[in-house]
């Protein structure tokens, strides 16, 4: 059985040495040549046969990848002659990996120099291989979600096109006040992003710069500076009212089952609060009942991995029951472009100003609602009319998962009239108790 390992020439130097590969083949034939890359004893792990995660080792990650590229290639060597029932020779083990490593292979002694650039993208491929194989974790200790791998190497694109097109020589060192401004400044520019969708550029590289550090890439931390920062405003986002919402549900789609579900899958969400993600994998086991009859739909949310147990209105039961407690299976995009012809149907028309600043520069434009809306619209929608019902933070937050106030209060969009309606109401209805207990609050009109 043939198999592959590294080590070094002399384990036990004080300086570097050269990393050989030895190849076997059968019990007793063994072939052994020098892969060309050398490292100091001391940094080197030899059950793993791989440089050691130290920030003295520059060029760990160059020279782990090039093993790791040696082994792929032994891997598909022995795949080929098992295709073919070919015998492996040493001869020909020595001859294939002599020009497989020849041109890769440095004209001097010393490690081969990597530049800065591609000690900084190596890095990043790191950081994505490590988030995609469950290494790295989120706050509460799992595995990342695929939106999260799916923006790491979206930056990752962008940070590749930005180096190409400005000529920057981007390097662990260069991740500073300059590379922030010049990288925001074309995100603004050459790309028109939002403030918002910068600002979320902003935090992932951060994030990255803060592996580099933990991983021993880097010491120096030119990026943690009060400039250095991910910038946000307030979105106009919308949400459906009550009212709206029973619009939407009153049109006799019957004709258009097409729109019909997307409106009915809409409906589903803004009563429930759950995220598009969340809604194509409910089933008919979720839905719990207790003691008492009340029914809840309990799941473990896709995007955090928390589990939230809502309950099911009257409204959500009568679609659940409808689609036999399978709920239609549409794809995000046409979902966004559907739910906006329904509720052009259902004549949401009111005047919204939506303002966003775009390239630098502060945007207003005026929509009609139902042009805004979206799958999310139906996740805001149900907060914002939870809240405005006078049900407590605490409680809307348990049901739609958020974790933070501040994260949730995001999603409240009433204005400063509506505010003071609700504490109206509240205050009335604490007044109400007050007196029924024999106490007289003023105030009250």
């Amino acid at each position: 059985m043939a198999g592959i390992t590294f080590v070094l020439r002399e384990p036990t130097a004080k300086t570097p040495q050269s990393i050989n590969c030895i190849v076997r083949i059968g019990k007793s034939d063994r072939v052994k040549f020098s892969t060309g890359l050398s490292v100091s004893p001391k940094n080197w792990d030899k059950e793993k046969c791989r440089v050691k995660n130290v920030v003295a080792e520059k060029n760990k990650a160059m020279i782990n990848s090039r093993l790791n590229d040696i082994e792929e290639e032994f891997d598909k060597m022995t795949t080929q002659h098992l295709k073919t029932n070919a015998a492996i020779s040493k001869e020909f083990v020595k001859l294939h990996f002599e020009e497989y490593l020849k041109p890769k292979q440095p004209t001097t002694a010393e490690t081969p120099q990597v530049s800065p650039k591609d000690e900084f993208f190596n890095m990043l491929n790191q950081y994505i291989t490590d988030s995609e194989n469950g290494k790295r974790k989120n706050h509460d200790g799992e595995n990342l979600a695929f939106r999260s791998i799916q923006r790491y190497k979206t930056i990752q694109t962008k940070l590749i096109e930005f180096s190409k097109i400005t000529d920057r020589e981007m390097s662990l060192q260069t991740i500073d006040e300059t590379f922030y401004l010049d990288f925001v400044g074309w995100l603004q520019v050459s790309k028109g992003f939002s403030k918002n969708n910068i600002g979320k550029y902003i935090t992932t590289i951060k994030s990255i710069m803060n592996y580099a550090v933990d991983e021993g890439f880097i010491e120096k931390v030119s990026y943690r500076t009060n400039k250095f920062k991910a910038t946000s405003e307030e979105s106009d986002n919308v949400y459906l009212t009550i009212s709206e919402l029973e619009k939407m549900y009153a049109l006799d789609l019957s004709q258009n089952l097409r729109l019909e579900r997307v409106r009915d899958l809409f409906i589903v969400g803004a009563f429930t609060g759950f995220r598009y993600s969340d809604l194509n994998n409910i089933n008919r086991q979720d839905i719990k009942t207790d003691e008492d009859g009340y029914q809840f739909i309990e799941i473990v949310q896709e995007k955090t991995g928390d589990p939230v147990t809502v309950p099911v209105l009257p409204l959500v039961k009568e679609i659940f029951e409808k689609y036999g407690y399978v709920l239609p299976s549409i794809t995000n995009q046409k979902m966004n472009d559907y739910i906006k012809e329904v509720c052009q149907m259902a004549e949401i028309k009111e005047t919204v100003t939506k303002r966003i600043t775009k390239g630098g520069i502060p945007v207003k434009s005026y929509l009609e609602k139902w042009q805004l809306v979206t799958t999310h619209t139906a996740r805001r929608s149900f907060c914002t009319n939870a809240y405005k019902k006078g049900v407590d933070t605490l409680s809307i937050m348990a049901v739609s998962g958020h974790v933070t106030e501040k994260s949730f209060m995001k999603y409240i969009k009433i204005d400063n009239r509506e505010k003071s309606k609700r504490f109206r109401i509240a205050w009335l209805s604490s007044t109400a108790e007050e007196t029924s207990k024999g106490k007289i609050v003023s105030l009250t009109a």
